[in-house]
């Protein structure tokens, strides 16, 4: 029974759940797991783990996990003090439990975990049972399971070689039932965790290349930078991007506009109607990051793609905030 994971999506607290007593009941794992969905604040989750933590089976730990990775600002940076003292009851269980999590239990906590971004080497062996947990259920993820998982492990910047090769091996013979942005997110973590897997790369590119009407902005963004960042000649993929990110080019952000060159430029695949349509957002530098200037402008210049306009701009822009620039960017932009 999943209860209701798919619905995942103050004081300081003993560093252990309390224990029952033998007048104290908690309740069974699915009104446990109603009282931790509708749970909001961090604070609230980790009184009902220090009041009924004993009595967590695993969905319970993977929806309390997955709930803690969707608080809001304000309470990331509370778990996040002292090192994540607060977790720490929280962290054991899940370190002793990890296995009993499922595939899609064990693929939601470690999301969770990459976005609370908690460094120390005290989190060491929850990632390791994290880990070792996936490569029991590898074989059971989904699409989306598949997305999160080397999302998660990239993110956190943590090698995960095995796991990567086996997530690879499957996700290539399935790439037809990714959703778009599953598409995207598993290339971006392949490419970002600097880990080969030519038959997934090729994979994505066939299924990617004739589904990109189908991706939002972000998606067509990260999947070129994805392929250029990892290498992978993929000519039938950029022409289909190169094709479709103009005719939706007002709807990029600018860190997508400046990826988008990035990538084109670095894969040194020429595409001079959709560099027009970049360039034509030249009145939009101001709100571009320093990073996204300077990549915009190598991207242009490594492309041979005038654009004086838009050169202009950056020229206007850029001395404005030089201060905020770093040595690298400055290099690069001049």
């Amino acid at each position: 029974m999943l209860y209701e994971l798919d619905h995942l999506a103050g004081a300081r607290v003993n560093p252990r759940p309390k224990r029952c007593r033998e007048d104290q009941h908690s309740p069974d794992p699915f009104q446990l797991n109603r009282l931790i969905s509708r749970a909001e604040r961090a604070q609230d989750l980790l009184a009902l783990h220090q009041q009924h933590g004993h009595a967590f089976d695993g969905i319970n730990l993977a929806t309390c996990w997955s709930k803690l990775g969707r608080v809001n600002a304000t309470d990331r940076v509370w778990l996040q003090s002292d090192g994540g003292a607060r977790l720490r009851a929280l962290r054991e269980q899940m370190t002793c439990q990890a296995l009993s999590l499922g595939a899609r239990g064990v693929s939601n906590a470690t999301h969770a975990l990459a976005k609370l971004a908690i460094p120390g080497l005290t989190w060491e062996n929850l990632w390791k049972e994290l880990e070792r947990a996936a490569l029991a259920h590898v074989s059971e993820f989904n699409p989306q399971d598949v997305a999160k998982m080397t999302w998660a492990f990239a993110t956190a910047g943590r090698a995960a070689p095995a796991l990567f090769d086996a997530i690879a091996v499957k996700a290539s013979n399935e790439v037809d039932e990714f959703k778009p942005q599953d598409l995207a997110n598993t290339a971006w973590a392949f490419a970002t965790a600097g880990h080969g897997a030519q038959a997934l790369f090729d994979a994505m590119a066939a299924e990617a290349a004739w589904r990109v009407g189908e991706f939002n902005t972000q998606d067509l963004a990260n999947t070129a930078w994805a392929f250029a960042t990892a290498g992978h000649t993929a000519p039938a993929l950029f022409d289909a991007l190169a094709a479709e990110a103009p005719r939706r080019v007002r709807e990029f952000m600018p860190q997508n506009l400046a990826n988008t060159a990035w990538a084109f430029a670095t894969a040194g695949h020429a595409a001079p109607a959709l560099f027009d349509a970049l360039a034509a957002e030249a009145g939009r530098v101001r709100e571009f990051k320093p990073q996204e200037l300077s990549n915009t402008a190598w991207a242009f210049a490594t492309a041979d793609h005038a654009a004086p306009a838009l050169f202009d701009a950056l020229a206007a822009e850029a001395p404005r905030r030089v201060r905020d620039f770093k040595p690298q960017n400055l290099a690069i932009t001049a």
